[in-house]
């Protein structure tokens, strides 16, 4: 098994942790805590986070096609830091934060995504870029795109 590389790096948007993708399609998150070091707890570059994953031992793992040379990894996280969707050349998988739960999957390819973004208003409308140049807004909710932008 070949040595995974970060693809992808996002600092959360309240700024207490740090999620990477790695090529192998694993995602890790990294949580800094309240200290005398740290008395708010944010990120910053004089504190060591922690590695941090539930009781559960969940992994936030994506779907990895058997040839993943040309694969675009892609990792967007919800405004208020509860979801985070991802793909690694597979399909677009959406998990809870708290629990690393798969919520759904979706969009299976060809075409691969590229991109990901959620509404900044609404959890469920996510925009997904397709490496053949089109963008699908889809709904979560109801598991269906709803517009294909071309």
């Amino acid at each position: 098994d070949s040595v995974s590389k970060v693809a992808r790096l996002l600092y959360t948007n309240s700024g207490v942790s740090i999620l990477a993708l790695g090529t192998n399609g694993l995602q890790r998150l990294w949580k800094w805590s309240r200290s005398e070091q740290n008395p708010t707890g944010k990120a910053t570059a004089s504190v060591t986070p922690q590695h941090w994953q539930p009781n559960s031992g969940l992994l936030m793992t994506n779907d990895v096609p058997e040839n993943p040379e040309g694969t675009i990894p892609c990792i967007a996280l919800s405004k208020n830091d509860s979801y985070v969707m991802s793909a690694c050349g597979g399909k677009v998988s959406l998990f809870n934060m708290m629990t690393f739960k798969v919520m759904t999957t979706f969009m299976p390819p060809p075409p691969a995504s590229t991109f990901l973004a959620f509404h900044p208003q609404d959890n469920n409308i996510i925009a997904i870029g397709m490496e053949d140049s089109t963008i699908h807004i889809y709904n979560v909710r109801v598991d269906e795109v709803k517009t294909k932008l071309k």
